[in-house]
């Protein structure tokens, strides 16, 4: 399921057959490759409208007869299948999970496995490019987020959050088909597509839950606060952490202490978070004649290379890409 970039833009692709082959096309991206199998001596048919905006992609299709789907590569985003009828099977190496109109489930694209369909199906599926909740997380926890969420793997439909996500899919996919007006309308567009990335993060389990919890509920401590305050105030100079534990009152050990378990991260590892989002704000700004070097340089990267694979890592693109095509007189 094809996606576009963050700005929301409204792509849409239809497709209908029998031919496994089309429909292995239909469902594969530039970063994921799909195939679909059809059970021996069995006639397979499809049909499949997709809806993008942005780092969302849905989809409502409709599947008839037995087979499988089986992704051949790795892409990081995870995908939601809501269903409205029939079963089918997550198979992966953790065990396998059955999806029928009562239960969701969610596949994360890191994993093995691939999906059995036992019966005719229709489901609406929701792509979500996993950088773009990250970076979700990462405001809400003021702290890095890397890797996979490693959401739960069931969804319940029938009532509380469930239901709350089909609906809300149910009405943003109902809005980016055909013509429908939400398409011309890309504030309430990016405002939906928020709001479900949001619930999800919210409703639906995952590896940082606690950590989010705990963020609404317990406050930080203070000598955590001047650090920041330190950091952000230093960005663009040699800070130590001697500087740091010094700056704050407190021992390196506690500063340490305090930071794993209230930003899941070290007091130095989140300065380098900082310096990656101030670098990231001036490529975005940059005037004319500022190279990557000049910025990576001003916000304390010595190593170029290092800086390139961390910023990418961060912001799912290569400086040079986000001074090229973002900057002030970018190409667009």
């Amino acid at each position: 399921m094809a996606q576009t970039s963050s700005a929301h833009r409204v792509s849409h692709f239809f497709a209908k057959g029998t031919d496994p082959d089309e429909l292995s096309k239909a469902l594969s991206t530039s970063r994921t490759s799909l195939t679909a199998h059809p059970a021996a001596n069995n006639d397979i048919a499809f049909e499949c409208e997709f809806a993008s905006a942005g780092p969302i992609t849905l989809g409502l299709c409709r599947y008839e007869g037995e087979m499988r789907i089986k992704r051949q590569s790795e892409a990081d985003n995870i995908i939601i299948l809501l269903p409205r009828y029939g079963r089918l099977v997550l198979e992966a190496s953790a065990g396998e999970i059955l999806s029928t109109p009562a239960r969701g489930v969610i596949v994360e694209a890191s994993q093995d496995g691939s999906l059995h369909f036992l019966e005719d199906r229709q489901h609406l599926a929701i792509a979500i490019d996993q950088k773009e909740l990250r970076n979700q997380l990462t405001q809400i926890l003021e702290a890095p987020v890397p890797g996979s969420l490693e959401f739960a793997r069931e969804i319940d439909l029938t009532a509380g959050p469930g239901m709350s996500l089909m609906q809300l899919a149910t009405t943003l996919y109902a809005g980016l088909t055909r013509d429908a007006p939400l398409r011309r309308a890309p504030l309430a567009l990016s405002s939906l597509s928020n709001g479900l990335m949001q619930l999800l993060l919210e409703t639906v389990p995952h590896r940082l839950s606690s950590e989010m919890a705990r963020t609404g509920s317990s406050p930080i401590p203070r000598h955590v606060k001047r650090a920041i305050e330190f950091m952000r105030a230093n960005l663009s100079a040699p800070v130590t952490m001697q500087q740091l534990a010094a700056a704050c009152g407190v021992s390196a050990r506690t500063l340490q202490q305090s930071f794993r378990q209230f930003k899941m991260t070290t007091p130095m590892a989140y300065l380098h978070h900082l310096r990656l989002e101030a670098a990231h704000r001036e490529l975005i700004q940059a005037n004319p004649g500022q190279t990557v070097a000049d910025i990576a340089l001003k916000w304390g990267f010595i190593h170029l290379g290092r800086f390139a694979a961390d910023y990418r890592a961060r912001f799912g693109e290569l400086p040079s890409h986000t001074l090229r095509t973002r900057a002030p007189g970018g190409s667009q």
